[in-house]
């Protein structure tokens, strides 16, 4: 029987697994986590181990989080399901198991000590497999040599299994390619805007009975959003930095510091070949010149690679002798011989890189508000143990206020506010929580300053009266109509289009896209224009809506996707093997689901809830 040659993902598919057997029961081990509970339940005839849920739920948790961007508390976890999800899969991973040794499948010994030994954990200084680390690693885990191997046992076993169930799976090619056909169809059409300044008649003025009717009709517009009513005391580090006094000598001291980033001197990316003797380089650099020779087989007759010669951006001073010899160059090039540390060497200047000095004088400004911020957010850290020491003593905003630094400011607070302290996420965060019930307490601003809020009311959605936003009534009225009339215009316009009859003989500004995807984007259009003309039969215009008016689109040429085009070909090549890859897990999850529904599944509730509360802090 031909043999298979085992790959490095295939090597790294074990490790990956094997690490997530070890290391997942960290902390938990073999006897569970009060030493003598060791399993949920049963699945079948296999035992649930504490150490696998524990795994699976980390796990479901770290893609959680990766997808969300944050971290999640106990609570929040318990709220989403993944505990549930986690035993839910731990489960079927089970069943699968029985099923397995239903089935009579089962991975032999050598393809479990192959898979021992190469896990690095196991292995000496030398890289061979270790024994004694062997014993070690599983005895500090609360593993058993038994135990392990028959996990790795029976994971061999359920991928052959997998790999059995999942053989063929494929989707048939007639599907990806209707699916690359819509999506590589391309399109052109033509498109013309309609503004108030086309109107010939002038657009009228509302009467009073318009305007109540429109206020009426329309109350969402004219109603305040709820709020709270919240008093605060922030300081921030820019409130502080003007009243700073800066030394001379500090701004010195601060310019030498940030040397680098103000003074960066000319330089050049350079590669370089060392030659042994002064002959050897003479001619390779004449072979160069003459241009019969590149650098390129110069570096190879070398032995060497352009890697090994890249020297990557130095400055004249850092290349030493041959520093004036390089910078001599007024463009990219290869000059030489030069002298080195190392022996003569042609080199290649690949860019050349002007420098940038800044003198102190130039950023003296920058510096001072650089250094007057740091020493801000020093005095800053000093005063909020003053301000948590006011606060926890029972003072109140207004006391802290006059007392410290604190600025004392109040702001009807909604989910739209901007400005100030809405500015910062953190006085966000903090004003959507806030309740009558609690005290204010000293919270840190992503800039480094410090605050404090009060809830002091509840302020209802209201909806104003039409005498105080009667001119918002006005202006907004006047748009509606305006496109009220565009509309109506370009409705009788768009039926009159046609591909012999073009949007410019009407007298519009008509705008050409040519070879559109249904991806692309105009810009200044609204994003369903792109939409519209692929929905709208050739040659018939359609009508949509904009901020500013209305748009006539009408599409003018279908273009078919070409299958000869490389593009096209692995567009089909990537989205088939996605089909396929999707395929196959449905199928698989569809496969595990009857496994599953054909074992007696019984989870221990008091065992679970004993892992929740050490696992999640409750549950």
């Amino acid at each position: 029987m031909a043999t298979k040659k085992k790959s490095g993902a295939s090597k790294l598919a074990v490790w990956v697994i094997v690490g997530l057997l070890v290391f997942g029961m960290i902390g938990f081990g073999a006897a569970g986590i009060n030493g003598t509970q060791r399993s949920l339940g049963k699945v079948g005839d296999k035992t649930v181990s504490i150490s696998s849920y524990s795994n699976a739920l980390q796990s479901e948790m770290a893609q959680f989080q990766e997808q969300i961007g944050r971290a999640i508390t106990p609570q929040e976890m318990q709220a989403i399901g993944l505990d549930q999800r986690a035993l839910n899969r731990v489960i079927s991973t089970r069943a699968l198991d029985q099923l397995v040794t239903d089935l009579g499948l089962s991975s032999g010994d050598a393809r479990v000590r192959e898979q021992v030994v190469e896990i690095p954990a196991f292995q000496g200084l030398d890289g061979e497999f270790d024994r004694e680390a062997y014993a070690e690693v599983l005895q500090r885990n609360n593993l058993k040599e038994a135990d392990f191997e028959t996990s790795l046992r029976e994971d061999s076993a359920r991928r052959i299994l997998q790999e059995a169930v999942l053989t063929g799976v494929t989707a048939p090619q007639a599907y990806a390619k209707v699916l690359v056909g819509y999506l590589a169809e391309t399109r052109d059409f033509s498109w013309a805007r309609l503004t108030q300044d086309i109107l010939v008649s002038a657009v009228p003025e509302p009467s009073e009975e318009d305007l109540v009717a429109y206020h009426s009709e329309n109350p969402a517009e004219f109603t305040t959003l709820a709020a709270k009513s919240i008093s605060y005391i922030w300081l921030t580090p820019a409130m502080l930095a003007d009243a700073i006094e800066i030394e001379e000598r500090d701004l010195r001291a601060a310019y030498e510091a940030r040397s680098d980033e103000f003074i960066q001197l000319p330089s050049r990316l350079v590669e370089r070949v060392i030659f042994p003797t002064q002959e050897m380089a003479e001619n390779a650099m004449a072979a160069i010149t003459d241009q019969t020779t590149t650098f390129e087989e110069v570096v190879e007759n070398r032995g060497l690679t352009l890697q090994d010669v890249d020297l990557g951006d130095m400055t004249e001073e850092e290349l030493g002798e041959a520093g004036p010899v390089v910078f001599s160059l007024q463009q990219p090039g290869v000059t030489g011989p030069a002298q080195t540390d190392l022996g003569p060497a042609v080199f290649r200047v690949n860019a050349i890189l002007d420098g940038n000095v800044q003198s102190f004088d130039a950023v003296r400004a920058q510096l001072k508000l650089d250094v007057a911020l740091d020493r801000a957010v020093s005095q800053i850290a000093d005063i909020a143990e003053q301000v948590d020491d006011l606060l926890a003593g029972g003072a109140t905003l207004e006391d802290v206020a006059e007392e410290t630094d604190l600025q004392l400011a109040s702001v009807n607070w909604h989910v739209q506010s901007e400005g100030d302290i809405s500015d910062y996420e953190e006085f966000q965060t903090a004003a959507a929580a806030v309740t009558a019930d609690d005290f204010p307490a000293l919270k840190s601003l992503s800039d480094n300053g410090i605050f404090a809020l009060r809830l002091d009311g509840q302020l209802p959605a209201e909806l104003q009266p039409l005498a105080s936003v009667r001119d918002a009534a006005v202006e907004s009225w006047t748009a509606q109509h305006v496109q009220q009339q565009l509309l109506a215009m370009a409705e009788r316009i768009a039926p009159q289009v046609s591909l012999d009859a073009p949007l410019a003989s009407f007298g519009l500004t008509e705008n050409l896209q040519d070879d559109m995807n249904r991806s692309d984007s105009v810009d200044g259009t609204p994003p369903a224009l792109v939409m519209t003309a692929f929905e709208t039969e050739l040659g018939r215009a359609a009508v949509l809506g904009a901020d500013d008016g209305v748009i006539i689109v009408i599409p003018r040429a279908i273009h078919v996707a070409d299958f000869e085009d490389p593009q096209v070909q692995s567009l089909q090549k990537i989205l088939g093997n996605r089909i396929d890859s999707t395929l196959a897990r449905d199928v698989f999850e569809a496969f595990s689901n009857a496994a599953r529904g054909a074992v007696d599944v019984e989870i221990n509730p008091t065992a679970l809830r004993s892992v929740n509360n050490s696992l999640l802090g409750g549950g």
